[in-house]
């Protein structure tokens, strides 16, 4: 008589939460090869109890929220000029007949969510450290240029100042107080826009395929990336929009004096904006005439304001309520940068504080060796000091980009690679366990980094740019943006003008790694 299949495999008979609770302890690799024995041990591995909990591990849950690859299509490039695969390894595109459905696996269950976000994921990562992506370039041209005839090389004309993305929609300001959008899919243009939108990097966002852009006459737009219309015109501040911090629904914005000089810096306001309909909800302001506002963050509806009487204050966004004040005993403040219910304060003489956001308690802090504070100023981004949430980056002494952990323990720095040193590198942008940083001096080169692993410190993976010019140091040479899936940053190359000189063009470049 045959045996059935249950009395070949007594694991069959058991029941699913057993069988979970079996496979729970195996890696992704194993329960792949037990998927391989039969259908049954197929479907017994197959579940989002099972996916989950690695995806987390991974720290892959945020491609469920924050991207989510089960949607979000690969880019395909729309002509030969916008193809060609960079790196090396297996191609960009990963292999979307490895996850079963019902179209191209008839008879089989489909692949549960979460075991589908872990492959496209694994995949998304390994285009990203194995250096796999497909460029779209964007450039300008060379009409409006005036120039000196007889100064060849000279500073670009038009440089871009600031670059957001989302979805298909890349937006970039220029100097000559224009809003270029484009399809990065198509690669062409959509909309042309005469706006003075301000010199700070942080000026210019989008989210949900709305841009918000701070200006230089104190007000804040905002277009439809897809159609070009003007949605709204916010005023309030007096100064320069230059820096502004969008969510979809919430604009947070600060103002400052154009030319940087903070000895006369006037507006210290916080303001927050409703964006559907422009209308300001709160302003935050300074307790006197003598307070300063030296740094601000936000995330997930907290507004956090450092200020030069050595206070963060802590306001919720949607009531208005400040939640904390926080009085540091250390120097000055330089910024503050806030994370998964903490602030972390940067101070004069090289101290980090961090404080619990709830209850204001300083639960640690530490000194951060080799980095000098003590002339930094956080408006000025040939500097940096950034936080990811669950790294410190800083710029040292020597220009070196250094890391620390929470605990202040010393993880490392950029200096073992001799390049690094000779073009004393700057953060331009951090996402993650991945940043872009270039050199301090403007049109040098610039490169992606990754951290490997919390104990190993850092590793190129790219260098992104080479050196351009050197001319004496100016961020608008360095603008860069990056997301889950995508990056993209700027350079300037050598076009002749009239056959015997020299202009500087500015082209967008746009990697996409899915």
């Amino acid at each position: 008589m045959a045996l059935s299949v249950s009395t070949k495999d007594p694991f069959s008979n058991l029941p699913n939460e057993l069988k979970v609770l079996v496979l729970q302890h195996l890696s992704a690799e194993d329960l792949c090869r037990v998927a391989l024995c039969n259908r049954s041990w197929r479907e017994a591995a197959n579940h989002d109890a099972l996916w989950r909990p690695l995806c987390r591990e991974k720290r892959w849950e945020k491609f469920d929220a924050v991207v989510d690859l089960c949607v979000e299509p690969p880019f395909i490039p729309s002509s030969p000029q916008h193809g060609g695969d960079g790196g090396v390894g297996d191609g960009v595109t990963f292999a979307f007949d490895s996850v079963v459905s019902g179209l191209n696996w008839p008879g089989l269950v489909n692949t549960c969510r979460w075991k589908e976000i872990y492959m496209k994921a694994r995949h998304l990562e390994g285009n990203w450290k194995n250096n796999r992506y497909r460029v779209v370039s964007f450039h300008f041209g060379s009409a409006g240029y005036e120039g000196n005839k007889e100064y060849v090389g000279s500073e670009p004309e038009l440089t871009l100042r600031s670059l957001a993305c989302d979805g298909n929609s890349l937006a970039g300001a220029l100097s000559n107080d224009t809003l270029h959008i484009w399809d990065i899919t198509s690669g062409k243009r959509r909309h042309f826009i005469k706006v003075d939108v301000s010199k700070g990097q942080k000026a210019l966002k989008m989210k949900n395929g709305i841009i918000a852009a701070g200006c230089i006459d104190g007000k804040i737009r905002m277009y439809c990336a897809v159609t070009g219309e003007q949605l709204q015109a916010m005023s309030g501040h007096r100064l320069e929009v230059f820096c502004l911090f969008f969510d979809g629904d919430t604009i947070v914005s600060i103002a400052g004096k154009s030319d940087r000089d903070r000895e006369v810096r006037a507006d210290s306001d916080i303001r927050v904006w409703n964006a559907k309909d422009g209308t300001s909800r709160f302003v935050f302001e300074s307790t006197s005439d003598d307070v300063r506002l030296v740094y601000v963050d936000y995330l997930d509806k907290t507004v956090a304001g450092a200020y030069s009487d050595r206070k963060i204050r802590l306001w919720d966004a949607q009531s208005g309520v400040c939640k904390q004040t926080i009085v540091s005993d250390a120097n000055d403040m330089i910024s503050c940068h806030l994370g998964d219910g903490i602030v972390m304060s940067a101070n004069r003489g090289n101290v980090i504080k961090v404080w619990n956001v709830e209850s204001g308690e300083c639960i640690r802090h530490f000194d951060v060796p080799g980095v000098d504070f003590e002339d930094l100023d956080p408006y000025d981004e040939s500097f940096s000091f950034e936080f990811n949430g669950e790294f410190l980056f800083a710029t040292s002494e020597d220009s070196n980009v250094r890391l620390f952990n929470l605990d202040g323990k010393f993880i490392g720095d950029t200096k073992s690679y001799d390049f690094a040193e000779e073009y004393n590198l700057c953060i331009r942008c951090v996402l993650g366990n991945k940043f872009i940083a270039s050199a301090e001096v403007g049109g040098g080169p610039m490169y992606l980094w990754s951290i490997n692993d919390p104990d190993a410190g850092f590793r190129l993976i790219n260098p992104l740019r080479g050196m351009m010019c050197d001319d004496e140091v100016n961020d608008v040479y360095s603008a860069a943006w990056m997301s889950e899936t995508k990056l993209a940053f700027v350079q300037y190359f050598d076009m002749d003008k009239e056959g015997f000189w020299s202009i500087q063009i500015p082209e967008i470049i746009v990697h996409h790694y899915w």
